[in-house]
């Protein structure tokens, strides 16, 4: 125990002064630019927060240069990711620790190609940065939650340029932007290229400013398909509590019922906000189908569902659509999963992290002192609910993190996105206000309408500009009711789809393969 607590009083606190010292100004960097993922107007400091950083990294060799990296990453996502522990103390952990290889690597990859030759180095780094994105939202360990495009949030006009470019084409500018502060500032830069450095970093902020300017909008057109959003606001022990599981079902219907007297045309429930198998528990399939017939409107519930296969139950995070005459007619597995919170990734390899394997041998899980994660199953595929005036797909969650996901929902024939959470796991910290803005990104990049219902807030209907047309803020229980207009026509990223991220992570493998061989040739040399 005692070398365990000094290798982690090393890593934070290590006894030489210069690292000490480099670690600090690298912990310094890493809180600033998480300031750019809070719910204010500081997005503009993910301009250059990152580019002493960049020099510092590139300052150092070898090993030296990679811990310097990893440092760096681990801080920004603590700072980042914090509130996950709200969630899962040891998903967090663990989630911090993963994620963070991701970027040390790519700085890493970098030092050794600038220390090779500045120039070409300097013009692979975005290409990097973005390929490592893009990657990161590939495997079972995809959590693209911080992508660095999405500290622009609060930046509407600014952010319009995904409609074309994605997420993935933002953070490629800001990459960049970070690399002309640090040119100016260097004092091994002749005055030419400090000037040229300031001019084109002007020239980038005002250019992808002037195009959200000429293409957004300055009026709202109200949607003709109603809609409401039963923001419940229930806590999370009352939920599943045997005694007052029923009040929740008693507690929907009467918003429910609410709803119905604005005449909408869908009704959406908020993710689990009906805490049952529906399919598998007649009594509250038949509690729903009685509030569906009530509002006479369809109902998009947020419940849980299980299949046996293979001998085996497979429980999932699921949607469900009761029609107006109550039947149940489509149901959605939830597919994107958040790691080390609702599934360990790759458990079917490794059924060791599994909670049913971990539960045996620790009673934490058991006896729930620590909130471990859950071991729900992965859905197969992208389902599109039809209400008979309107085609749409369901986004559970953190799925609003995936931009292609997304695309394909559109592609696959929806004309408007549901996301439904429950973000109340969260509570007053900025991990309610991150995923709402990703359900804004995933708006703009398709010019979508997005209905999103959380249980506890932020519950909102995003026009395909971003803008919020009707809101309820967290911890309070409203029924949010307006209007949205369903998709007829693509944006340029849905029928293009994230080509910058793509063409960045093939050039990445390609860098990466190169360093290797060499790395490898040297060896046998």
């Amino acid at each position: 125990m005692k070398s365990l607590l000094r290798v982690i009083r090393e890593f934070f606190w290590p006894g030489d002064i210069t690292l000490r010292r480099r670690r600090f100004e690298l912990s310094f960097w890493a809180f600033l630019l998480s300031l750019a993922y809070l719910p204010s107007p500081l997005g503009f400091v993910a301009w250059f927060a990152l580019a002493r950083p960049f020099a510092i990294i590139n300052s150092l060799e070898g090993k030296d240069s990679f811990r310097a990296a990893y440092f760096y990453a681990f801080m920004s996502n603590l700072f980042q990711l914090y509130w996950v522990a709200v969630v899962t103390p040891p998903g967090m952990i663990a989630a911090i620790f993963i994620l963070s290889m991701y970027p040390a690597v790519i700085l890493y990859a970098f030092n050794k190609l600038y220390r090779f030759k500045k120039s070409p180095g300097l013009v692979a780094l975005p290409f990097l940065w973005v390929g490592m994105e893009y990657f990161r939202s590939l495997t079972q360990i995809a959590f693209p939650w911080t992508d660095l495009g999405y500290s622009q949030g609060y930046y509407l006009t600014l952010i319009q340029i995904i409609s074309v470019v994605g997420v993935y084409g933002l953070s490629f500018a800001l990459v960049v932007l970070n690399i002309l502060v640090w040119q100016l500032f260097s004092r091994s830069n002749r005055l030419e290229m400090r000037v040229s450095s300031a001019i084109a970093f002007i020239g980038i902020i005002v250019s992808i400013f002037l195009y959200g300017w000429v293409v957004f909008p300055p009026l709202q057109v109200p949607g003709k398909y109603e809609v409401a959003l039963l923001q419940g606001n229930v806590e999370l022990d009352k939920k599943w509590s045997p005694e007052s599981r029923d009040w929740n079902f008693t507690l929907y219907d009467s918003l429910a019922m609410v709803a119905a007297e604005d005449s909408v045309d869908l009704i959406i429930w908020p993710e689990t906000s009906a805490p049952s198998y529906p399919r598998l528990e007649r009594k509250y399939q038949q509690m729903l189908s009685i509030t569906a017939q009530n509002s006479g409107t369809p109902n998009l519930v947020g419940a849980l569902d299980a299949v046996y296969h293979d001998d085996r139950e497979r429980s999932y995070n699921a949607a469900f659509q009761f029609m107006p005459d109550g039947r149940l007619n489509g149901y959605y597995h939830k597919v994107k999963l958040v790691p080390f919170s609702e599934r360990a990734p790759y458990q079917e390899y490794l059924p060791f992290l599994s909670r049913k394997f971990l539960g045996e041998y620790l009673d934490v899980i058991k006896t729930r002192e620590v909130q471990w994660w859950s071991d729900f199953s992965p859905g197969d595929s992208i389902v599109v609910f039809s209400t008979g005036d309107a085609d749409y797909a369901v986004l559970i969650c953190f799925e609003a993190a995936f931009p292609d996901y997304v695309r394909q929902c559109l592609l696959k024939g929806a004309s408007f996105l549901v996301n439904i959470t429950n973000d109340t796991w969260f509570g007053q910290t900025a991990g309610p206000y991150q995923h709402m803005r990703l359900a804004v990104f995933r708006a703009v990049e398709n010019r979508v309408w997005l209905a999103r219902c959380a249980n506890s807030g932020i519950t909102a209907i995003i026009d395909p500009f971003g803008r919020e047309t009707e809101r309820a803020g967290l911890y309070v229980q409203r029924v949010v009711t307006g209007g949205l207009t369903p998709k007829d026509e693509f944006s340029v990223f849905t029928a293009i789809g994230p080509v910058v991220g793509q063409i960045c992570w093939l050039l990445t493998i390609i860098l990466l393969s190169i360093l290797v061989a060499a790395w490898l040739w040297k060896k046998i040399r």
